[in-house]
């Protein structure tokens, strides 16, 4: 999966959304939306469910730390089907959650997609140096994060 862009939408009047088309071909028709990073949603196929339950089974459940951070994603995580539009509704505490009104971005995020608000969309890319330099630096920071040789 890689899942890259970005595009404008709109939530209708049921607060429904439609995936962009090229993300739909990867994602399928089945979604995990769990709360994300930063005041997104995170979008993951249902392919990835597995996946993701091995990441939270081997978090320590016994730990109340732990297992009030499991429960606390899991608590406003939902599984949502698309219609034959392509469209499916967002939760209500997750529209509350990202402070989504109207207007969203749809972000490609390599493996999975995120929904933004508009406003924390631009707060966060404004707040970012897209210059030659300020790509050099985030590669830097990447490669050093990652070890890569």
């Amino acid at each position: 999966m890689f899942l890259v862009g970005n595009q404008q939408h709109a939530l209708d009047d049921k607060n429904r959304i439609r995936l962009p088309a090229k993300f739909r071909e990867q994602l399928g028709n089945q979604y995990i939306l769990m709360p994300g990073t930063n005041g997104c949603i995170f979008v993951y196929a249902m392919d990835e469910q597995q996946r993701l339950i091995k990441l939270i089974q081997e978090a320590d459940s016994f730990d109340p730390v732990q297992a009030e951070r499991i429960r606390s994603i899991a608590e406003f995580s939902a599984v949502v089907e698309a219609d034959a539009q392509g469209r499916f509704m967002l939760p209500p505490d997750l529209i509350e959650i990202c402070g989504i009104t109207k207007n969203v971005r749809i972000v490609g995020a390599i493996s999975k997609a995120e929904i933004w608000s508009e406003e924390r969309y631009m707060a966060r890319r404004n707040g970012k140096d897209h210059s030659a330099a300020g790509f050099d630096k985030l590669y830097k920071s990447l490669h050093e994060t990652l070890e890569i040789k």
